[in-house]
C-alpha cells in the first residue's frame, strides 16, 4: 500500500470525559474556517454496520449470549470493527485530503482490555493487524482528554486501571511527540478551541493543557424567598433546578431540529435518562395524546375514550398497548372482554415481555380484587371504574380538583396516580381544566423540594410548586438563562412538579453531598437514544400550539 498523505487526529480517554462533545464543537469551528473534515468513532454506531453490532454486543451482551463473552474475544471484535471503518471510510477520506477526527483508537482496546484482565502480550497480538494497517497512516495528533471529576461506569479499581493504561500509552516514544493532553473539567468550548488551534496551525508538539478552572462554580449567595409570608432558605440545588430546566429544554429543541448527539455539554444529562421539561413532550405522553386520545380514526364515545385512557395508563407502556391493539383489531369499551385481554397480557408475560412501565409502580390490587396476577386485578379495577359510570361523572366535574377527587375515590388509586390520571384525562375533550388550577406533589418531587430548600417543611409543597411556576420568568432572568418555552406555552404546575422530581435525580450525581434523609444516592436508568424513531410532536388542540410547530 502507498504511503497515505493525510491528517488524522485521534481523541482518546475514559468514558464521560467529553470527547464526543469536544469533537462536535470542533467540527463547527473547522467548518467556520473552511476546512473539510469528517468524523468517525470506534467501533462505530452506523445502523446495520459491523461497528454498531459490536457496540451493541459490548453494552447489551446478555441480549446475544447466555454466558459472558471472553474479554479476549470481545477486544478482537472491536479490532475487526476498527479495520472495517479504516478501509471503508478513514483511508478514503484521508486520500481525498480531508482532516479526519476519530473518537477512540486501538488505545481503547488496549486500556479497556487491560482493565478486563487481558494480558499485555495478548493485547499486543490482538491489536497487531490494526497497527499494521496504521503504519501507512500518519497520526498527526493524539488528544488525550482527562477530567478530574469522572462519572465512571466501573468500580474504582477498574477505573484506575483504565486511566493508568492511558497514561502508559501516552508516554510511549512513538506517541510522545504528538500527544496533547487536555485536562477538561466541563469547559467544552475552550477544549474545542484549543484543538482547533492545534489542527489549523499544524502544531504537534508534546503539550499538556489544563482547563480545570475554566468554568468554576459560582459562589452561591444565601438567598431567601417568601411564599405566603413564609421565608424559605434556598440551597445550591435551587439554582441548579432552573439550569436543569433550561438545559433539558435545550436538548429537546436540539433533537427536534435534527442536530447530532449529544445535544448538550452536560455530561450527566448525556449519560442518564431524564424526562422532558414539559410532561406532554415525553414519548409516552405523546403516544397517549396522538394515538390513544386523538387517533385519526377516532369514532369513540366518551365512554370509549375514558376506557382507552385509563387502560393505557394502567400499564403506561406503548408496547403493551400496541400488542393489545394488534390482537384485538381496535380498543374500545364496546369490544371489551376480560378473558381476551387477560389472555393477551398473560401470553406476553409467558414470553418474558414487560407489560408495565418503570416510570411508576402500579399497585397489585390483590387485596381489593383477589387475583394472583397484577394485571388481572388491574383489569378488574378498570371494569369497576367503567361500571361506575365514570364518563358521566367526569363530564360532571367542574374543576381539576374535583376530577382528582373522583379518581382517588376508586380502590388502589392513591394521590400520585389520581393526579397523573387527571392530567391525562384533561388532555382529551372530556374536560377542559386549566393546568395552573391544581397540583399534587408526588414522592419524587417532595425529595427535590427538600434539596432545593433548607427549611421546606414549614411551607406547603403545593404552594412551593406554584411559586416556582409563577416565578419562572424572573428566576430564569436572574440567572441569565434563556429558556425556550413550548412554542409560547410556559411551564405549568405539573411541569414544575415533575422538574422537582428530576432535579432530585440529577443532584444525586451533581451534588452527592447534598442528601436528604432516606434519599436515593444513584440514578438507575442510563440514557440510550433511539435514533430509529422520531416523534412528530402533537399536543392537545385546545392548547393552540400545534399550528406553531414547524413540520
Amino acid at each position: 500500500m502507498e504511503k497515505i498523505l493525510g491528517k488524522l487526529f485521534v481523541f482518546e480517554g475514559i468514558d464521560h470525559v467529553g470527547k464526543t462533545s469536544i469533537i462536535s464543537k470542533l467540527i463547527s469551528k473547522l467548518g467556520e474556517s473552511g476546512v473539510p473534515c469528517s468524523f468517525y468513532s470506534f467501533p462505530g454506531k452506523t445502523p446495520k454496520s459491523l461497528g454498531a453490532l459490536v457496540y451493541d454486543i459490548h453494552h447489551h451482551e446478555s441480549n446475544y449470549f447466555s454466558e459472558r463473552i471472553n474479554p479476549i474475544s470481545l477486544q478482537m471484535l472491536h479490532v475487526a470493527a476498527h479495520i472495517e471503518i479504516l478501509y471503508k471510510h478513514i483511508i478514503p477520506d484521508i486520500q481525498k485530503g480531508k482532516i479526519v477526527l476519530l473518537d477512540r483508537y486501538w488505545w481503547s482496546t488496549y486500556a479497556y482490555g487491560i482493565a478486563s484482565g487481558v494480558s499485555k502480550k495478548n493485547l499486543e497480538n490482538i491489536i497487531l493487524p490494526e497497527k499494521v494497517i496504521m503504519k501507512n497512516i500518519e497520526v498527526s495528533g493524539y488528544f488525550l482528554i482527562k477530567r478530574k471529576n469522572i462519572i465512571s461506569d466501573y468500580t474504582v479499581k477498574k477505573t484506575q486501571k483504565i486511566l493508568a493504561a492511558y497514561d502508559e500509552l501516552s508516554k510511549r516514544i512513538e506517541h510522545k511527540k504528538r500527544i496533547i493532553v487536555i485536562n477538561n473539567d466541563y469547559c467544552i468550548d475552550s477544549a474545542a478551541a484549543i484543538a482547533a488551534d492545534i489542527i489549523l496551525n499544524q502544531r504537534s508538539e508534546c503539550t499538556q493543557i489544563s482547563l480545570n478552572n475554566s468554568r468554576p462554580e459560582k459562589k452561591i449567595i444565601k438567598k431567601t424567598i417568601n411564599i405566603n409570608k413564609i421565608s424559605l432558605e434556598t440551597s445550591i440545588i435551587y439554582n441548579a433546578y432552573w439550569k436543569f430546566a433550561c438545559e433539558r429544554q435545550k436538548i429537546f429543541f436540539n433533537r427536534y431540529k435534527g442536530q447530532s448527539a449529544p445535544w448538550t455539554d452536560d455530561i450527566i444529562l448525556q449519560k442518564y435518562k431524564f424526562t422532558n421539561a414539559y410532561r406532554a413532550s415525553d414519548r409516552v405522553s405523546q403516544f397517549l395524546i396522538r394515538n390513544v386520545i386523538y387517533n385519526p380514526q377516532n369514532t369513540f364515545t366518551p365512554e370509549d375514550m375514558i376506557f382507552r385512557i385509563i387502560l393505557f395508563k394502567l400499564f403506561n407502556r406503548i408496547e403493551t398497548w400496541n400488542e393489545l391493539e394488534s390482537n384485538l383489531g381496535g380498543i374500545s369499551f364496546r369490544n371489551y372482554d376480560y378473558e381476551k385481554y387477560n389472555k393477551i397480557l398473560t401470553s406476553l408475560l409467558l414470553k418474558k415481555h414487560k407489560i408495565y412501565s418503570a416510570a411508576y409502580i402500579m399497585p397489585s390490587g390483590k387485596s381489593s380484587f383477589g387475583f394472583d396476577k397484577k394485571h388481572e386485578n388491574n383489569l378488574k379495577l378498570l371494569e369497576y371504574i367503567m361500571n361506575d359510570n365514570i364518563s358521566r361523572k367526569v363530564s360532571a366535574t367542574k374543576s381539576m380538583r374535583e376530577l382528582y377527587e373522583l379518581l382517588i375515590s376508586y380502590p388502589t388509586i392513591g394521590k400520585f396516580l389520581a393526579f397523573q390520571y387527571a392530567i391525562d384525562i384533561n388532555y382529551s375533550e372530556l374536560c377542559d381544566f386549566d393546568e395552573m388550577s391544581f397540583v399534587v406533589v408526588g414522592p419524587g418531587a417532595q425529595q427535590g423540594i427538600k434539596k432545593c430548600f433548607k427549611n421546606s417543611n414549614i411551607c406547603s409543597e403545593e404552594d412551593i410548586v406554584r411559586y416556582m411556576t409563577e416565578s419562572q420568568d424572573k428566576e430564569f432572568d436572574s440567572l441569565g438563562l434563556k429558556f425556550q418555552t413550548l412554542w409560547g406555552r410556559q411551564l405549568q404546575l405539573i411541569d414544575c412538579q415533575n422538574l422537582f422530581c428530576e432535579i432530585d435525580k440529577y443532584s444525586r450525581v451533581a451534588y452527592p453531598k447534598e442528601t436528604v434523609v432516606n434519599g436515593r444516592k444513584r440514578i438507575k436508568q442510563q440514557f440510550r437514544p433511539n435514533f430509529s424513531k422520531t416523534i412528530s410532536y402533537f399536543y392537545p388542540p385546545k392548547w393552540g400550539i400545534n399550528d406553531l410547530i414547524p413540520r
